[in-house]
């Protein structure tokens, strides 16, 4: 009766510990409740506890093990923050020395030296603006003499009647826009006039053949217009029964006579007069 109740007893502490040892291992404790299992517990207790009893020893050898690499561990750690302290001091140290022979290399006045660089390249980029606009006026002198040269020299075959100059050709015999073309080619255009001084002026040098002018009433029948300032003709004298238009091609002016008749500007061809200026 008394080993019955001893046996229950084991059990019941057996199963005790097995579940204070489960509780203990979620927590990482470990708690032994036979301090002398020999006499506390029968043999029969102590080798039905035996299998506890080996795992918390096993689970104890394991714990010195991990704690020896964890302090091995440790120690690593520590060497190698020792060596990343040093390589940093090193560093620091090469960057230091870096930056001192930076500022030797550099002279003390360098931004004085910049700054009298970039006052000696804006002066000397205001002296090429004003060397540049310089040659540009001249240029422009030369280039408006030159103009004036060769329109004197295309101006050659002109003559001054009165206030301005005329072209008179009394040899070749044209139409109308071919006449214009010439007359553009010499340095001119066909002619119209300004007053009765100017044309009476011009027909007494014209021989008893026609010449064309640049009076025209192409955009509009009845207004006549110059062909060199695109403006309302100044001065006409037409002939008795003129303006007359006998076909829808008969819009340009010329003189035969001292007085001005209206004829094709297309089928017709005698010859023309040109003027040197567009202002008339």
């Amino acid at each position: 009766m008394f080993r019955s109740a001893t046996f229950f007893l084991c059990i019941f502490l057996a199963l005790d510990l097995h579940g204070s040892l489960t509780g203990a291992q979620d927590g990482r404790r470990y708690v032994c409740l036979l301090s002398d299992p020999s006499n506390q517990c029968s043999a029969f207790c102590v080798s039905a506890l035996q299998p506890v009893i080996d795992h918390i020893t096993k689970e104890k050898q394991d714990s010195n093990i991990c704690e020896v690499k964890l302090n091995e561990a440790l120690v690593q750690l520590d060497q190698i923050k020792g060596q990343l302290n040093a390589t940093q001091t090193q560093l620091e140290n090469q960057q230091t020395s870096l930056e001192e022979n930076l500022k030797k290399l550099i002279p003390q006045d360098l931004d004085e030296r910049l700054n009298r660089i970039e006052g000696n390249q804006t002066a000397l980029s205001n002296q090429v603006s004003a060397a540049q606009k310089n040659t540009d006026n001249q240029l422009t002198i030369m280039q408006k003499a030159l103009s004036k040269m060769d329109r004197n020299i295309v101006l050659q075959n002109f003559e001054r009647i009165g206030t301005r100059l005329f072209y008179i050709e009394h040899n070749l015999s044209v139409n109308w826009r071919t006449a214009e073309k010439i007359c553009i080619e010499i340095g001119g255009h066909l002619a119209a006039f300004k007053n009765d001084q100017e044309y009476n002026a011009i027909t007494a040098k014209l021989s008893k053949s026609n010449y064309w002018l640049g009076i025209n009433d192409l955009d509009r029948q009845g207004t006549f217009i110059s062909l060199a300032s695109g403006k309302r003709a100044p001065y006409l004298r037409w002939r008795s029964d003129e303006p007359k238009y006998n076909d829808n091609t008969q819009h340009c002016a010329y003189i035969f006579n001292g007085r001005m008749i209206v004829l094709s500007c297309v089928n017709d061809v005698m010859h023309f007069i040109c003027q040197a200026d567009d202002e008339v």
